[in-house]
């Protein structure tokens, strides 16, 4: 049986060694000055192969704010060198950030919530390493894309339950944030090829271990659009980035628009939708929204 890991990980040192990164390879179209950077490969932040993580390190002299980086891939295939996609790597390095972009165990061999224990192992072990890399782990933030937008909202919500003011910024590309509506959406939506019936087990099914319709309970607990309106009005959260192509046959633009609703409902909360005007799942249209999703982390990670 496929179950959930702990959040307590043991770290096992990695050696990877340390890849030069020219100025003219951390260029950005945002305006922004490149800084060189050393990329580590393949650190181990657990002792599941899966768990490891790349980090792009800025030359700075001080301790820089973090992001993470979360691969999509419904949560069974995709690795972290998604990162590089669009030039957000180049544009995060240009704007001063060290980034982590990780690994982490997929639904095939773990359910649920071992994908979010895997997250939060991470930012433990960079956060017991911050020293070494010069890293200001209280100005936190996470870039998801698609399932990994959604381990980013769901962290963000247990951050938040547990009080933890390090994590400053969302930024969350297509993400499904209610799995029990998921299915329905794509086919409310009418967008082509999105009214094809999906056979189970549907990718959310895989990742809570149990088909969708009948373990409601788990779709439950593994959505963000839930977890999040289940926090106490007064527990704050980070600003929110949500962008989402609206042609999307994937991953309905519905689930970022009712979230992208709720969130500006609640009493203090900063939320952003950005559509992508006939935006699939990622491809044409999105090269253009890294430069503002970078601004939109400059402008919450500054001191």
């Amino acid at each position: 049986m496929r179950r959930a890991g702990s959040v307590a990980i043991p770290v096992k040192p990695s050696g990877a060694d340390a890849v030069a990164m020219s100025p003219e390879s951390a260029r950005s179209p945002n305006g922004l000055q490149p800084n060189p950077a050393h990329v580590l490969r393949d650190q181990a932040y657990g002792t599941d192969p899966r768990q490891v993580l790349d980090l792009y390190l800025p030359d700075s002299a001080s301790p820089v704010p973090l992001v993470i980086f979360i691969h999509g891939g419904r949560w069974f295939r995709g690795g972290k060198e998604q990162a590089e996609e669009y030039g957000r790597i180049k544009a995060m390095i240009a704007a001063g950030f060290a980034v982590a972009t990780i690994n982490y165990r997929y639904s095939t061999t773990a359910i649920w919530p071992a994908q979010q224990d895997d997250v939060l192992a991470a930012i433990n072990w960079l956060r017991s390493r911050h020293r070494e890399f010069r890293l200001d782990t209280e100005r936190l933030a996470l870039w998801g894309q698609s399932s990994g937008a959604h381990m980013a909202l769901m962290t963000a919500a247990y951050l938040a339950g547990g009080n933890d003011p390090s994590l400053r910024a969302v930024v969350a590309w297509f993400p499904p944030s209610d799995l029990l509506r998921l299915r329905q959406d794509r086919i409310d939506d009418n967008v082509p090829g999105a009214n094809e019936a999906e056979q189970e087990p549907t990718p959310e099914s895989l990742l809570i271990g149990a088909p969708v319709a009948s373990a409601t309970d788990l779709a439950l607990a593994a959505s963000p659009a839930h977890r999040l309106a289940a926090l106490p009005a007064q527990v704050p959260l980070p600003p929110i980035l949500l962008v989402h192509g609206t042609a999307d046959p994937a991953v309905s633009p519905l689930q970022s628009q009712r979230l992208y609703q709720a969130l500006k409902a609640r009493p203090g909360t900063i939320a952003q939708l950005r559509d992508v005007p006939q935006g699939q799942h990622g491809g044409p249209g999105f090269e253009a929204e890294t430069v503002p999703s970078v601004q939109f982390l400059l402008s919450r990670l500054r001191k």
